[in-house]
Parts: structure tokens; C-alpha cells; sequence
């Protein structure tokens, strides 16, 4: 976890590439300790490398882990063809702290790159008289928000995890570290999105910037987010009215399906995009391969978490079908293959050197039904459902998925639903199920017992609903590595701990 070097934030200009004109990460070579932090220039590479880290790769795999974090543990991707052994155990419900899925070295790599550009960044204002203090609270408010939405996905996935909030930038600044409890991570996150909110700008100077950097309204976004994890649901519900408000973000029309697809899932940053990691042709996602049967298909859509969702009517004329369904979130002809990250449009496969769908992390479609869920715990039921609806109609959800109750059981069931069908594969699905379920002292289990009812390889289905009766099985251990690493302070999720 806190094993990186200064020079490993200064190589991210040279081996990550850039994505747009905005993203160029400058200077390229000849970077070392003691000369760099000395304009204006160097800050800014090192905040874009912060982006840059979100992209992935073999030593920071953190646009894989959105991915994996947000869908393998829930039900509605498969395994298929080439699985990987990490996966199948996830899927077989046998996760052990070797597996490989549960390292968590591309969160902190990003959060270390944030504590370093916070640390280093005020002592260029001696350096560079054209450095501002306007500009560096932008940097610091864009470092506190990533920070913060790098926590948030730590929280949710481990429940308990280390808090690092200072630069490790030489051997000597290595500490071992204890877990700090979820009510002081959630404070922290918190305390990270109250200040960047006051510092972090609404716009930049170009699209690409406005989807590919945090705003205000993502840090709104977030907030949420993480209140609706609070159960905090006035301030959720603010947050979202914050977004809702400003008139910057649309959903887009699905009138046209085709357009509909295209524009939100293959060319990306649409009016409807908050945020979204910036792939391009420098900087292919790592998706096209894990669900392409030219890269092998470790994963295809689950066809009967698909069938309930997106129920088959047979009477039904095709052009009455959920925009989101077949052609869109998974295409059936494919053998259920995981279409938004392969899709050229509804119908043709992209090749696969055209692999630079974005990584939708929030959307405005997100936002509305966030506030859906917050009204729906506020028995609001009537407001959350007009905003299902404006959803809904988007999609051309039809009648057999409708549900005209107002009461919380009912919407929330609804809600949770309706999420997975907006948001097939986006990284979303086992943390809908996981917030949603844990309320109330689990009130509603049923969400997560169904889940693996549906999800569960029979041998296997007894054992997994006894797991999963435990709440500290809803979170992964800590990688065996980092518990070695991390002794004696760092203690691994007791359900995982074998007795002796």
C-alpha cells in the first residue's frame, strides 16, 4: 500500500500516454526527485497523473477493479469461456485472502499520488511567481475529491481498510498501519468532499475536461452517494437537488436507439456523463478483452438475471423492447455478451483497437434515481416514482416492469431494479444490493438471499446463502500480501480468519 516512490507519480507521464489534449502529461523525461515541484507545469502534470492512474494496468489495476468490485460478487455477470480461477472462486462464493481480485494496491496507488500533490504543491507557490493560490485550492479541491472517491470504494468493498492521509515518498515515510473503523472513513470522506466543494471549479475549458476531471457537481455527486450509504437521506436528496438544479447535465433521448447507444456508451462524455474515466486510441479499456470471444470472454451477461430484468413478452412488437436490453446492456445473439463495451452500435461489434468506451463512474441518470432512493426512505413515494419514471420513459421500460406502489418495501425493490437495468454493467450492481440490504439491521436480506438464488451454481447454493447470512462476509478480506506486510497492526476481516 504505501511502498511507492515520488518517481513513481513523475513515470506516470511516460508509461501511461495520454488520453485527449487535456490529459498531455508533461515533461516526459528526465524527471527526477530534485528538480521537480518547481512551476506551475510540474503541478499540473502530477494532477493529471492522478487521472492517469485511474486507467489501469498490471501494477495498479484500478479501472479493473471498478469493474470487478462493482459486479463479480452480485448476479448479473457470468462466467464464461476463459474465467479466470480468482473469478470462478468469487462466483463458487469461495473468496480466500490469496485471491487476486481483492488487492487493493490501485486505490492507494491513486490515493498516494493525491497526498503527494497536496504535500508538494504549496512550496511551488515560492517557485513560480505565475502560480496562483486560486490555482493551487483547484488542484488541491480535484486531489481531495479523487482521494475521497478512492476511500469511498474501499469502504464499500472492504469494509474497514487503512487511512493514509500523507505522502509516502521515500522509504523512510513506511508505516505500518491499522484499519481505521467504517464511522472514521465515512468522516473522512465526508470531511474530503466538504472542502473540495468549496474549492474545486464547476467547469473547465473544454468537454473532454468537464467529463474527464472532477467538478462541483461530481463532488455533489458523490456526496449522495455516500449519504444515501449513511442513510442520511435529506442531505442525499440535497446533493442531488444541487446537480438536478443546474441545468448542466440531460439524460440523453433514446428516441433514437441507435444515437442512444452511440452517443452515451461508444463516444462518450454526453450531456448525461458527470464523470467518466477517459479511455482513447493512446489508452485502450481493458473491458473489450474480458468480454470479447476474440479475447477469450471471461465474462458474458447472466441470462437468467437478464430474463428477470428484462422479461420477454412474445406478443410484443420489437420496437416496444427496453432500449437497455438486448443490444444494449448484453446482446443475446452473442451468447449473452456484454454489449456497451463491445458494441460499435446496437448490432456491430467495434474491433479491437477501437476499444475506448469511457468508464461511466456517475451519470445523470444516477443522480435522478439517487434521489428517487432518498425520497423513497423519507416516504415520499409519489416524488420518488416521477422521478423512476423520467428514467423509465427514457428507456422505453414497458409496462410488465412497472410497479405503481408507493410504499418504501415496494420502491426500494423497484428502485433497486430499475438501477440494474439503467446500469448493467457499470460497476454499480453489488453496491445497490449491499446499501439497500443493510438498512435497518438488514431489513431487506431478501435482496441479497435472491441475488445469489439467482447467481449460484446449485453444488454451491446451500453454502453461499449460509455465507452470505453474515454480514462480514459482504465484504472482501484484505490480500494476504498486505496482511504480511502490514504485521502486527494490520488485521485481516475476521470471517476470513481460519482457526486453528
Amino acid at each position: 500500500m504505501n511502498r511507492f516512490k515520488l518517481y513513481a507519480l513523475m513515470m506516470i507521464a511516460v508509461v501511461m500516454g495520454a488520453c485527449s489534449d487535456w490529459l498531455n502529461l508533461e515533461p516526459e523525461n528526465g524527471i527526477t526527485v530534485d528538480d521537480f515541484w518547481q512551476s506551475e507545469q510540474d503541478v499540473h502534470a502530477a494532477v493529471m497523473g492522478c487521472y492517469a492512474s485511474l486507467l489501469g494496468g498490471s501494477t495498479h489495476p484500478m479501472a479493473e477493479a471498478v469493474f470487478n468490485w462493482g459486479e463479480l460478487r452480485a448476479d448479473m455477470v457470468a462466467p464464461y469461456r476463459a474465467i479466470s480461477s480468482d473469478y470462478f472462486q468469487i462466483n463458487q462464493s469461495e473468496i480466500t485472502p490469496d485471491n487476486g481480485l481483492v488487492r487493493w494496491n490501485g486505490a492507494y496507488f491513486t490515493i498516494n499520488l493525491c497526498n503527494t500533490v497536496m504535500e508538494k504543491a504549496p512550496g511551488v507557490l515560492d517557485m513560480d511567481a505565475a502560480f496562483s493560490g486560486e490555482k493551487l485550492n483547484q488542484y488541491r479541491g480535484e486531489m481531495l475529491g479523487m482521494r475521497a472517491l478512492m476511500y469511498f470504494y474501499l469502504v464499500r468493498t472492504f469494509g474497514e481498510v487503512p487511512l493514509n492521509l500523507v505522502a509516502t515518498t521515500s522509504d523512510s515515510r513506511v508505516e505500518r498501519q491499522a484499519k481505521a473503523s467504517q464511522e472514521e472513513l465515512y468522516n473522512q470522506i465526508l470531511a474530503d468532499l466538504e472542502e473540495a466543494a468549496r474549492l474545486i471549479p464547476r467547469s473547465y475549458s473544454s468537454v473532454e475536461e468537464n467529463k474527464g476531471r472532477l467538478t462541483w457537481y461530481t463532488i455533489k455527486t458523490i456526496q449522495a452517494d455516500v449519504y444515501l450509504w449513511l442513510d442520511k437521506f435529506d442531505e442525499a436528496a440535497e446533493a442531488c437537488d444541487a446537480v438536478i438544479n443546474s441545468g448542466q447535465f440531460s439524460l440523453v433521448s433514446g428516441v433514437d436507439r441507435d444515437a442512444w447507444f452511440r452517443r452515451l456508451f461508444v463516444d462518450g462524455n454526453s450531456p448525461e456523463g458527470i464523470f467518466e474515466i477517459q479511455f482513447s486510441q493512446e489508452r485502450l479499456n481493458p473491458y473489450f478483452n474480458w468480454f470479447s470471444s476474440t479475447g477469450g470472454a471471461n465474462y458474458r451477461a447472466n441470462v437468467e438475471t437478464m430474463e428477470y430484468l428484462f422479461p420477454v413478452n412474445i406478443m410484443a412488437l420489437p420496437e416496444d423492447a427496453d432500449i437497455r436490453s438486448d443490444g444494449a446492456a448484453y446482446r443475446s445473439s452473442d451468447s449473452y455478451s456484454i454489449w456497451k463495451y463491445l458494441g460499435a452500435d446496437r448490432f456491430t461489434a467495434k474491433p479491437s483497437n477501437e476499444a475506448t468506451s469511457n468508464w461511466i463512474v456517475y451519470r445523470y441518470a444516477d443522480v435522478l434515481l439517487m434521489k428517487a432512493e432518498a425520497l423513497a426512505n423519507l416516504n415520499k413515494g409519489a416524488q420518488a416514482q416521477e422521478l423512476i419514471e423520467r428514467v423509465r420513459k427514457r428507456g422505453n421500460a414497458p409496462s410488465d416492469t412497472r410497479v405503481t406502489a408507493t410504499d418504501q418495501h415496494s420502491l426500494t425493490t423497484y428502485i433497486v431494479d430499475e438501477r440494474a437495468r439503467e446500469f448493467a454493467f457499470e460497476g454499480k450492481r453489488w453496491f445497490d444490493l449491499l446499501r439497500n440490504a443493510k438498512r435497518n439491521n438488514y431489513q431487506r436480506q431478501d435482496l441479497i438471499t435472491d441475488m445469489v438464488l439467482r447467481s449460484s451454481p446449485p453444488e454451491k447454493l446451500e453454502s453461499a446463502l449460509s455465507k452470505y447470512q453474515d454480514p462480514r462476509f459482504h465484504y472482501f478480506p484484505i490480500h494476504k500480501d498486505e496482511i504480511e506486510a502490514g504485521f502486527p497492526l494490520l488485521e485481516q476481516n475476521s470471517f476470513y480468519v481460519v482457526s486453528e
